[in-house]
């Protein structure tokens, strides 16, 4: 009996003449209407066959998207659940199915990842123009898995954005990237992610695509705004039922009565006014159009649309006002995290929690009639932080009086590589000066914090290692809530070349960011009193941005809801840094349990040195006075008359590693 063998060549040439065609005239709201299906196991609300008609603002984005299309990068700022994913799977079908190419779908965790790439299995079974494109799983091989599809012409990759390898081991024309605000900022220390994945479609020219979706979070920190915003910002305005006038909707025309019973949107145009009931919206919806509001970079259609927008039948116009009107008692209280729920994943709008918190132009209009490089009289005792940046190390000196009241005595720059000596020479010579008290005595530094978490982290604790008994010691930021501002003891850094640990080697100090970032704001609106901080007015205009240039944002890790400090990737914090680690430097020398009588005894001290100090003179300021050696600098000296040292509560260590050289 004869067997009928498959003939390899004609099968070759067969794929090859096929690889040869141009891509068909694909248009993806045209694919979706004819072919995609929802899958009744995904719990969608509305299974079966898809209609754009019943969410029309999705059409201008899929055909933006559309292989025939020139955009190259597709925007969507867009409310929760409006048309973000269903618009990836209708691209990701219709370039399997006509278009054929190797796809890479980015998400922020692996469980959304697993998630996403499950829905996209399902409708893949659910479509037979799909399904009898993509590899069958078997046990076998690995060429349908829950992150891999192999189909006809390309390769479906569904897996994380946390990663550079998943960013790095392969090309793709087509690249999807979801919740864009929730991906780390700089991926294993290779850059932005988003640069990153754009990357893998640098082979195919003008045919990639990119379409990345998200909720906004916060102002300055937002991916999805800042790709928005470089686009040709697109809004969504329909008519209004009663005088025809296209409008976009924005929730400052919403009205409702104090029970919701009644929620109405007022027209926008004056000569209107009429109240427009929720039933128009469906033909509001199909008579709306996408309007370009700026000239954008000529490749990216970007698209805002907030949940005004919802179909009927999904969110209404009362759930709105009713989640608005809870958020903002909540925001009169203090809580800002429903409000900012609220504009992020509602209006689809980035929250500025600046908005709550004192501004850099009210801290500047304070600043204080004294000179940088003098104490005023409330000081009782210096500290200094030192931040390290690749170029330049900045000290800040702050004074403190009693309650932690606090006074800018010193800001400066020190130019020059960290990595070179002569920079940290410097920086000792700095450290080792004193400073003129009103009262005429002569003030040193008692205590400075470093910070060691950058790239010179060996410099630091070298630095610190060889003056420790001077106060000077290594720290690093901790951003978890509920770390104390400094920890009860330090962590030994150096080892052995037995590879144990150094009993008498470095010390680490570790700093909690988030408790001292807080004590820091609440006490910005203070003027003076306890925790108030006074400004010199020699600061430069940029440390008034930079002290008040974070904001806190609430995220959800795992579910959890956790809270933390952001800034804008452009941002520059290195002066609330310097506050931090100098909050920290208190600590240290336990100036944070100080009571009445411990400051009653060091105001004394301060005031009985100015008995028998000589005057200044004019001609000498405290930037040409000759730097003292270390070891005869104490921590308070009157310039004349050595005066006694105050008694500070520091924490003592010994170092082995001195006694040994």
């Amino acid at each position: 009996m004869e067997h009928a063998y498959a003939d390899g060549a004609a099968t070759y040439r067969a794929a090859y003449l096929r690889g040869l065609k141009p891509d068909p005239e694909l248009w993806i709201d045209q694919w979706a209407d004819e072919f995609q299906r929802i899958p009744k196991d995904t719990g969608a609300a509305e299974p079966g066959k898809y209609h754009t008609d019943r969410t029309p603002f999705a059409r201008e984005p899929m055909r933006c998207l559309s292989p025939l299309d020139p955009h190259k990068r597709v925007v969507t700022m867009v409310a929760s659940q409006m048309m973000k994913t269903q618009i990836a799977l209708n691209w990701i079908g219709g370039c399997i199915h006509m278009a054929p190419a190797n796809i890479l779908a980015l998400l922020p965790s692996e469980k959304l990842a697993r998630r996403v790439s499950s829905r996209i299995d399902k409708t893949i079974k659910v479509v037979p123009e799909l399904y009898e494109r993509v590899a069958k799983p078997r046990s076998r091989d690995s060429r349908n898995t829950l992150d891999t599809k192999e189909f006809e012409g390309g390769t479906l990759y569904c897996t994380t954005a946390g990663s550079a390898a998943n960013l790095a081991e392969l090309s793709a024309r087509y690249v999807y990237g979801d919740e864009i605000d929730r991906w780390d900022v700089n991926v294993d220390s290779e850059g932005d992610p988003i640069e990153l994945a754009e990357t893998r479609g640098t082979t195919f020219g003008r045919k990639a695509k990119f379409y990345f979706s998200s909720s906004p979070t916060i102002k300055g920190a937002s991916r999805i705004a800042d790709l928005y915003e470089i686009s040709d910002q697109r809004r969504y305005f329909v008519p209004c039922p009663h005088c025809g006038e296209k409008q976009v909707l924005e929730l400052e025309n919403l009205q409702w009565n104090e029970d919701f019973s009644r929620v109405d949107y007022l027209c926008a145009n004056p000569e209107c006014g009429a109240l427009i009931e929720e039933h128009h919206k469906t033909d509001m919806l199909a008579a709306g159009e996408w309007r370009a509001t700026a000239a954008g970079d000529g490749e990216t259609a970007g698209f805002h649309l907030n949940a005004l927008y919802s179909p009927l039948g999904w969110l209404s116009w009362a759930s709105l006002a009713k989640q608005y009107t809870q958020a903002k008692r909540a925001l009169d209280r203090g809580d800002a995290e429903p409000m900012q729920v609220f504009y992020n994943t509602r209006l689809a709008l980035v929250w500025d929690s600046a908005q709550e918190q004192t501004k850099a132009s009210e801290l500047k209009a304070r600043a204080e009639d004294y000179r940088l490089g003098e104490v005023p009289a409330g000081a009782l005792i210096l500290t200094a932080a030192v931040d390290v940046q690749h170029n330049r190390l900045e000290m800040l000196v702050l004074g403190w009086g009693e309650g932690l009241e606090r006074w800018v005595v010193d800001f400066q720059v020190i130019p020059g590589d960290p990595a070179d000596e002569r920079t940290w020479n410097l920086l000792d010579e700095r450290l080792k000066r004193s400073y003129r008290h009103a009262s005429g005595v002569s003030l040193a530094i008692c205590a400075t914090a470093i910070d060691s978490g950058g790239h010179h982290t060996d410099e630091v604790y070298q630095f610190t290692r060889l003056r420790r008994w001077r106060g000077v010691i290594a720290v690093k930021g901790a951003s978890k809530p509920g770390r104390p501002v400094l920890a009860q003891r330090p962590s030994k850094v150096d080892v052995t070349r037995l590879g144990k640990t150094e009993k008498q080697g470095a010390e680490l100090w570790m700093v909690g960011t988030d408790t001292s970032k807080d004590w820091i704001y609440n006490r910005y609106p203070y003027r003076e009193g306890p925790g108030a901080l006074h400004f010199s007015a020699d600061l430069p205009d940029d440390f008034y941005e930079q002290a008040v240039v974070e904001r806190k944002l609430t995220v959800y890790v795992k579910g959890h809801k956790r809270v933390v400090w952001v800034k804008g990737k452009a941002e520059r914090n290195e002066a609330l840094d310097l506050l931090v680690y100098n909050l920290a430097a208190a600590h240290f020398l336990g100036l944070d349990r100080y009571r009445a009588g411990e400051w009653g005894k060091l105001r004394s001290t301060v005031s009985q040195g100015s008995l028998f100090a000589e005057r200044v003179s004019e001609e000498r300021s405290p930037a040409t006075e000759p730097v003292r050696p270390a070891e005869q600098t104490p921590a308070l000296q009157s310039i004349a008359t050595p005066s006694p040292q105050p008694q500070v509560a520091r924490r003592v260590t010994r170092s082995g590693y001195l006694s040994r050289r």
